[in-house]
């Protein structure tokens, strides 16, 4: 290398090096907000933001602020810290239960469209108050925020997935409602899941069951992995068991006869038969045969059940009526679940494909 390059190259690496450790101390010198929450109080809102406090062994702490507007709450918190307050690394936006029930437009039209927020941050409701649940975590490890518990969720368990994007574009698309993760804090004192909030607008109007968030997952057709439970019958015996699926697909269609709207979901599942009673041996291909013949059946009646659900309560998180709309050139939003909604006809089919390697004896 001549002597000339080597010259010119000599700044550039000091000018890494000089942007390096200055960035280092700016972490050390912040408050890199991680969880942001919200409560309704007589004055308007409380927030608490939660952060990771390097100085003090990464322990969580927390900033409070009230205000009747959502971003002049961020300037209260800013009021009580002595570093700066950061949002570029926030990883989960949460909401008590009564601010769903009353409403989250004004966050959706401001935290949620700040260009400096991720759109791939977690939202969720909690049953709890915000200041209630976030005190439950000041202290503890950084690893048990939240957003760690529910992301682990919808990677390896029948959950649906969630995050910034899929809200913002459930709220302003048209034929689908928002969804959200529901967490409490049991008698522990501690964060669990405890269901799947349903939204009708930008408010929450009903809470799934654990049970019924595995069924509302298959609807959803993604990333199809995690446990089912159901019953296995043979002769006078019955006893639960448990179908682990390790991948699967959806196709849905949509169809019209006579007047009539007729929407179909067809789901492959594969995977393993993790549990199941001794008497039900699946080294006979007769059982074999019959278990996945029953946890269809059962499945088919459970995803139909939660789809007269979602008709009954007037929600549509699966997006039935964008499904419709993709069909229709005449398809408006107000006539399709004043009168259509009602009347679709859902007819769903499940073929399950059980490994080998899950069965053995």
């Amino acid at each position: 290398m001549s002597s000339v390059k080597r010259l010119l190259l000599l700044p550039v690496m000091t000018l890494f090096v000089l942007t390096g450790c200055g960035n280092e101390v700016v972490v050390n010198h912040i408050r890199s907000l991680t969880l942001l929450g919200f409560d309704k109080n007589e004055s308007g809102y409380q927030a608490s933001a939660l952060y990771t406090d390097y100085e003090d062994k990464g322990k969580i702490k927390m900033l409070q602020g009230k205000s009747k507007q959502s971003r002049m709450m961020l300037k209260e918190i800013a009021f009580q810290s002595a570093q700066p307050i950061r949002m570029e690394k926030l990883k989960m936006l949460a909401f008590s239960k009564e601010v769903a029930s009353e409403g989250i437009t004004p966050f959706l039209k401001t935290i949620c469209r700040d260009p400096i927020i991720s759109y791939y941050i977690i939202m969720a409701i909690f049953d709890d108050t915000m200041a209630s649940a976030s005190k439950s975590l000041v202290g503890k490890n950084s690893l048990e925020f939240p957003h760690h518990l529910i992301e682990q969720n919808m990677k390896q368990e029948m959950m649906p997935r969630t995050n910034v994007s899929r809200v913002l574009f459930e709220y302003y698309g048209l034929g689908r409602d928002i969804s959200l993760p529901y967490l409490k804090l049991n008698q522990k004192k501690e964060i669990e899941i405890a269901g799947y909030g349903i939204f009708k607008g930008d408010r929450l109007k009903l809470v799934l069951s654990p049970e019924e968030m595995v069924y509302y997952k298959l609807l959803q057709g993604d990333a199809l992995r995690g446990d089912i439970s159901f019953v296995l019958n043979k002769e006078s015996k019955q006893s639960p068991a448990t179908f682990t699926a390790t991948s699967g697909k959806m196709d849905r269609g949509v169809s019209f006869e006579q007047n009539e709207t007729k929407v179909t979901f067809n789901l492959e599942l594969s995977g393993m038969a993790i549990e199941y009673p001794d008497w039900f041996s699946l080294d006979e291909e007769e059982n074999t045969r019959s278990f996945a013949k029953q946890l269809n059946e059962q499945c088919e009646s459970h995803l139909n059940a939660l789809l007269r659900k979602f008709v009954k309560e007037g929600v549509d998180p699966v997006g039935i009526g964008d499904l419709v709309r993709s069909r229709q050139r005449n398809w408006t939003e107000e006539k399709f679940y004043a009168s259509d909604y009602d009347n679709v006809i859902f007819d769903v089919h499940i073929e399950t494909h059980l490994s080998k390697s899950g069965i053995g004896e």
